[in-house]
């Protein structure tokens, strides 16, 4: 009997936050093979029972060999760790997310930050051969001189960003880097500028392979806002640029505020309008699997 091809996709999120991850959940299974079973795990943040509801009403409607299960992380591994406006608690969950997975048979996991959304078959992404590598990432060429200030002696200079990264999840409990990457926050807290990223970097600099930049496309890569230092990459963020895979909202300013001013705004709405939040949200008095059946046809909730 053949093992159905299934792969797993890890966020973390808070009350907040639910309206976008759910535009990003239904956008890589728009995107994906129908026949791939995807399975989304959700580090709950106090999450509520009726946000709980609609993203997994949001993620059932646009198709049924999926499932979304939430998960609870110790918040004990973060005791210590420098937090901000921009970077909650939240964001450094996704350490100690590989440490949820021990003993559950699953050799790698998707991480993707909640202001995402997919254009592509995430599968294509999936299959890729680690070569050894814990991480799988893309290059944040903006930062290149980031392992110089922390002081770290690394043979190469490359900076990952840590919004989506492909994890070995055998190889990462085996050398045991959640722990490795929380140690470096605490002894070196005057270091970090892009706190969790800063230490993942610092922790696994030699130990990670970078993917095209189509897989992260971040706001300065949309915008064409930096360039990167090698002509070879610069290519690929042309690339990227034309064909995104996977656009990433990495600026302060997100697509579902109204200063938001990239045409990729729209890739944003596409999705999120195909959520329960924003049928709930438009249209209140309806009960709201009338408001599915009503728009069933139209694969979209509100118009």
């Amino acid at each position: 009997m053949n093992r159905r091809k299934e792969i797993a996709i890890v966020s973390s999120c808070n009350t907040k936050f639910v309206p976008h991850l759910a535009a990003l959940f239904v956008s890589v299974l728009e995107n994906s093979d129908p026949k791939t079973f995807v399975r989304f795990y959700v580090v709950d943040d106090n999450i509520d029972a009726e946000s709980k509801k609609l993203l997994r009403f949001s993620v059932k409607n646009s198709r049924m060999n999926t499932d979304v299960e939430f998960l609870k992380i110790n918040k004990e591994f973060f005791e210590n760790v420098i937090t901000s406006d921009r970077i909650p608690e939240t964001a450094y969950y996704r350490i100690a997310i590989p440490e949820l997975f021990r003993g559950k048979n699953v050799e790698r996991i998707l991480y993707m930050d909640c202001d995402m959304v997919a254009l592509d078959d995430i599968t294509k992404l999936w299959s890729l051969d680690f070569n050894g590598a814990i991480v799988a990432a893309i290059e944040d060429a903006g930062f290149h001189q980031r392992l110089e200030k922390m002081e770290i002696p690394a043979k190469s200079m490359r900076y990952f960003n840590s919004g989506l990264m492909l994890i070995n999840v055998e190889k990462w409990l085996e050398q045991d880097i959640t722990h490795k990457v929380l140690k470096f926050i605490e002894e070196n807290p005057e270091k970090l500028r892009f706190h969790d990223q800063d230490a993942l970097n610092a922790v696994l600099h030699d130990r990670w392979i970078a993917l095209h930049p189509k897989w992260n496309a971040q706001g300065y890569i949309m915008a064409n806002a930096k360039k990167h230092p090698t002509a070879k990459g610069e290519k690929e963020y042309e690339e990227a640029r034309q064909n995104p895979s996977i656009i990433h909202f990495s600026g302060h300013v997100k697509p579902w505020s109204k200063d938001f001013k990239g045409s990729s705004k729209k890739y944003y709405e596409k999705y999120a309008n195909m959520t329960a939040f924003r049928c709930v949200e438009k249209f209140p008095q309806y009960p709201l699997y009338a408001q599915v059946n009503r728009n069933r046809n139209r694969n979209t909730f509100v118009k």
